[in-house]
C-alpha cells in the first residue's frame, strides 16, 4: 500500500466531501488539487483554464502534484488524503505522479446525481457573474473547462456535464485501484463505506474503529 488515498472521479460526486471526512475520520491531512491550484497560482480553477486551458491547468495539476509527492513520498500509510479535480482523467503527467505515491479510489458516483447539483448551483443573478466566463452562455458562474459549450438553458448544461463525465468513467475504471459506489444515503454513511473499502489487512497500522 502507499502512503496516500487518491480519490478520482466525476465532477460533482462527493470526492471533496467524502474526502474531507474521511481525512477527518482518520485524523490526517485533507488535499484538493483543485484548491492548491487556486491557492498556489491565485486564480480559481474556471478562470485559470479559460485564460490557459485544459493543458495549462494539467500543468498546474502536475505541479501542485509534484509537492505532494515530495512530501510524502517517504511517508508510511495512510498519511493523507487526496481529491483530484475532475479534469484528472486528462491530466497524464499528474496521473504519474500520483501514482508514485496514492492508490486510486475510484468515487463511482450517480451520474445524475452530480449532474443536478450542478444545475442546482446554476444562477443569472447579476451579483454572482463572472464577467471572464460570460462566453459560455446564460449561467456564467459556471464553466465547463473541459468541453467549453455554449449553455442557455438548464439542459445544456446538464448535457454539457454528462458529455464529459459519462465517457471519463471508462478511464477511471482502467486506472482505478479500488472502486467505491456511494449510496443514495447521508454522508456519513458514504464516509464509512469509503473506509471499510481500505484493506486494512494490507496495512501495518491499527485500524481506528468506525
Amino acid at each position: 500500500m502507499k502512503p496516500c488515498i487518491v480519490l478520482i472521479g466525476a465532477q460533482h460526486v462527493g470526492k471533496t466531501t467524502l474526502g474531507k471526512g474521511l481525512a477527518e475520520k482518520l485524523g490526517i491531512p485533507f488535499y484538493d488539487t483543485d484548491q492548491m491550484v487556486t491557492k498556489t497560482y491565485g486564480k480559481h480553477i474556471t478562470v485559470f483554464s479559460y485564460e490557459r486551458g485544459i493543458e495549462g491547468y494539467n500543468w498546474a495539476e502536475t505541479e501542485v502534484s509534484k509537492t505532494l509527492v515530495e512530501k510524502y513520498k517517504n511517508t508510511a500509510p495512510i498519511a493523507a488524503v487526496i481529491s483530484t479535480g475532475s479534469g484528472f482523467h486528462h491530466d497524464f503527467t499528474g496521473i504519474e505522479e500520483l501514482r508514485k505515491i496514492g492508490t486510486f479510489y475510484w468515487i463511482d458516483g450517480n451520474l445524475e446525481l452530480g449532474a443536478q447539483r450542478i444545475l442546482d448551483e446554476a444562477t443569472t443573478d447579476n451579483d454572482k457573474k463572472n464577467p471572464v466566463l460570460m462566453t459560455y452562455g446564460k449561467f456564467s458562474n459556471l464553466y465547463s473547462y473541459a468541453v467549453r459549450d455554449k449553455v442557455e438553458t438548464l439542459e445544456d448544461l446538464r448535457n454539457s456535464y454528462l458529455k464529459v463525465a459519462v465517457p471519463s468513467r471508462l478511464f477511471y475504471e482502467k486506472i482505478a485501484d479500488i472502486t467505491v459506489v456511494p449510496k443514495d444515503a447521508p454522508v456519513e454513511e458514504n464516509v464509512t463505506l469509503l473506509f471499510n473499502s481500505i484493506p486494512w489487512d494490507k496495512i501495518k497500522v491499527t485500524k481506528k474503529a468506525v
